[in-house]
């Protein structure tokens, strides 16, 4: 592997300089096969798995898979059409038996994103070919909960772990995306990496967010018929992204009372809401978003929230 390879892969990662660190350590090293990127949605595990392979396979384009890249996604899309049981059985012989084959370079490697939406008999038959890899290959595992991936897995890789980053951080990568509503497209990020670039492709997106703000207004002033017409929502993946957008807003207000710290995106409510009304309000958006997920009806859901909103803050 090439240093200067590296070196210029890894700078495409914002942020996460420890973790950048340790990779660029590691796989100088290059005495392990296993790697396992933890860390919360969108903050760049799938990015630095595509570096690292990138950077084994010594080039700098992350974007173009090297023919020896296995993209253990790519091969779960051609099983689309079997039955659910199958579909995961047959992606996970096909993966073993790819991963086997002799490579064209020195490496062959297998990129998994977020194993821990696996189901178990798939994570044990992958763990198999973990326990004793070919002496040619290189596993990238991704995932958000480490607890939820399998212990013998976890014992055999080299775990490297990504942190949500600072709005200074997201603000910085968002000017160089030339993004207008900067401190807007700050805080519907909440340290995502990946969402802060999305909201910087995506105009409708970055409006849709700024609206789920402009709603969070509204119910924290308690006005009481604007906020009806906000749960007049007919779609659930609607209804969960206002809800998660909400709970991000929620947390923060929390954080900056704790710290005394002013808000700006808030200065037009009059007496915003104390710490033991975030927390109460809080805990109904968890009610909520757990309400959506199990397919409660979404106007009733919503409605409710607000109503709860409007009375508790």
């Amino acid at each position: 592997m090439e240093r200067k390879i590296l070196d210029t892969n890894l700078k495409l990662l914002v942020g996460q300089e420890m973790a950048k660190e340790l990779v660029s350590k590691s796989l100088m090293r290059g005495a392990c096969s296993t790697y396992l990127l933890v860390g919360p949605p969108h903050v760049g595990k799938g990015l630095l798995a595509r570096i690292m392979a990138a950077s084994w396979h010594s080039t700098a384009d992350i974007h173009k898979p090297h023919l020896d890249t296995i993209i253990f996604d790519e091969i779960l899309a051609t099983n689309s059409n079997e039955n659910e049981d199958k579909k995961w059985k047959k992606t996970v012989d096909d993966t073993v038996h790819l991963i086997n084959l002799s490579p064209s370079s020195d490496y062959r490697i297998l990129i998994v994103d977020d194993i821990d939406r696996l189901s178990i008999s798939a994570a044990n038959a992958l763990l198999k070919t973990l326990e004793e890899p070919p002496v040619h290959a290189k596993t990238i595992i991704t995932a958000q909960n480490i607890n939820s991936v399998l212990p013998t897995v976890r014992s055999r890789a080299q775990i490297i772990r990504l942190n949500s980053l600072t709005d200074r951080e997201i603000r910085e990568y968002l000017k160089k995306q030339k993004v207008k509503k900067l401190e807007e497209a700050t805080l519907l990020a909440n340290g995502a990496l990946g969402i802060a670039g999305s909201l910087a492709k995506d105009k409708e997106l970055l409006e849709r967010g700024m609206a789920q703000v402009e709603a969070f207004r509204t119910v924290i002033g308690k006005d009481v018929i604007k906020g009806m017409a906000i749960a007049n929502i007919k779609e659930r993946e609607e209804a969960l992204d206002m809800v998660s957008t909400w709970t991000n807003l929620t947390r923060r207000l929390m954080l900056a009372d704790l710290r005394d710290e002013g808000v700006p995106w808030l200065n037009e409510v009059k007496n915003p809401p104390d710490e033991r009304k975030l927390v109460s309000f809080l805990s109904r958006l968890r009610e909520a978003n757990d309400a959506l997920e199990s397919g409660a009806n979404v106007r009733v859901v919503m409605e409710a929230l607000v109503l709860a909103g409007v009375g508790a803050l």
